[in-house]
Parts: C-alpha cells; structure tokens; sequence
C-alpha cells in the first residue's frame, strides 16, 4: 500500500476510536515509526505489540466493529515499510543505544545492510550490501549512507582480521551465506561478536544456520526489541 493512503487510513481509524486509548496509542506508535522512516531516520521507541486480545475485542466490538478491520490495517506496518522505504526490520534509536554498549570497541561491519539503517546511526560502521533486489517486494534500494556493493561472505573474508563486530540483521531465508559466513568465522577462531537478528527456524535466514549455530541470547538488546506481529525474530550472539 502507497505510504500516504495507508496514514490517511490510519487517521480515519484514528478518529473513530478516539474514545479507546489503547487502539489510539498503536496508531500513533504506527505513525510515528513510518513518518521517522519517511525522513530516513530511526524512530525514537520500538513498535507495541499491534493487534487486540479477545477480551478486548468482546468489550469493545459492539461499540467498534471497526476493531477487526483496523487490527487488519495495523499489521500491515511492516509490509507497508518495505514497499515504500526497503525496509524489512523495523529498528528504534532506542534499541540502536542499547546495542552500542554491546558492541566491541573497534570497527563493525553490517552484513547483507539493505538501506544501511544501523550504519547510518552506529559509530566507525559500515556496510555492505549486493544491492541486487530483484524479485522483491521493493526492488529499489535508497541507502541511507555509503553501501559497498559487496558479497556478504567475500566482506568477512577480506575484512575479518580488521573489524571486532559483524551485525546480520533479517537476512533472507533463501541464503546460504549465513552459515558459509559462521563456518569461516569458526575456522579462522575469530574472537569478535556476531550479531545475529532473525526468526529462528522461521522467516529469516537458511534452515542450516539456525542448525549449526550457537546461539545466545541478550537481554539487554531484546528488552527492546519484542515482535509488534506474527513474526518472533529476536537478537542473538552467535558462536
């Protein structure tokens, strides 16, 4: 759906449920992360949980049959995101401090980076991306700061020795470069931190990686960063 039709659709939603706070508060958390992206820059808090219990509905649905449909609209958000901004993985500012304080002192490099949000807003980062969306939702990369044009696996090759941090965030459940890239980073006894955003055995990167990896996960990071819709990626250390 078209960026601005979809806030108008929210604003009409808005409007009818003005009486019910907690509907009116995802709307505005969803305005406000897709107008945050619409300006290239990362919202201040992450997104709620979107959608509405049982209990909730039954209480309001008299009143609100409108319920069903805005919940429909309001998961939308991600799809919405990428078609207008290439964007699959919805980041905060908020998460982004939390992760900075996880990372090693020295460089980093975000893996398969897309738009290169976490480059943009990350010290001494850079990215690197193939840039080659065919056969995507949205086959337009509009980086928010310098991507290298690079293979995922050849960057960690090349640059292992040089950088304390590799960040992989969303990468597509299609690839087999997730898990080349762990094999190389355990034959070479790299002693960096991998950082790893996915749906384990889900939506995001190859069955074999979620197999062969060891994962370990950060609280500090997943605090702030808990699923807004069906899908249930978290943040791990990878070993």
């Amino acid at each position: 759906m078209e960026y601005g039709k979809y806030l108008a659709t929210l604003s009409e939603f808005e409007h009818q449920v003005a009486s019910l706070s907690p509907a009116r508060a995802q709307i505005r958390a969803v305005k406000a992360t897709l107008s945050a992206l619409a300006k290239q820059e990362l919202p201040k808090a992450p997104l709620p949980k979107l959608g509405f219990s049982t209990a909730y509905l039954e209480r309001h649905l008299l009143d609100h049959p409108e319920l069903f449909e805005l919940e429909r609209v309001l998961n939308l958000v991600r799809q919405v995101a990428i078609e207008n901004f290439g964007v699959w993985h919805l980041f905060s500012s908020a998460w982004c401090e939390a992760l900075k304080q996880e990372l090693y002192p020295g460089k980093t490099i975000e893996l398969m980076a897309g738009n290169a949000l976490l480059a943009k807003n990350l010290p001494a980062t850079f990215a690197v991306d193939e840039l080659d969306w065919k056969g995507q939702d949205n086959e337009r990369p509009d980086p928010w700061t310098k991507v290298y044009r690079l293979d995922a696996l050849e960057a960690v090759q090349r640059y292992y020795t040089e950088v304390n941090n590799l960040i992989l965030a969303w990468a597509p459940e299609t690839t087999t470069k997730d898990q080349q890239i762990l094999a190389f980073l355990r034959q070479k006894k790299w002693s960096g931190r991998f950082i790893v955003i996915g749906e384990k055995n889900g939506a995001t990167n190859s069955k074999r990686f979620w197999q062969e990896a060891k994962l370990n996960y950060v609280p500090s990071l997943n605090t702030l960063h808990q699923p807004f819709d069906a899908i249930k990626d978290k943040v791990f250390l990878v070993k």
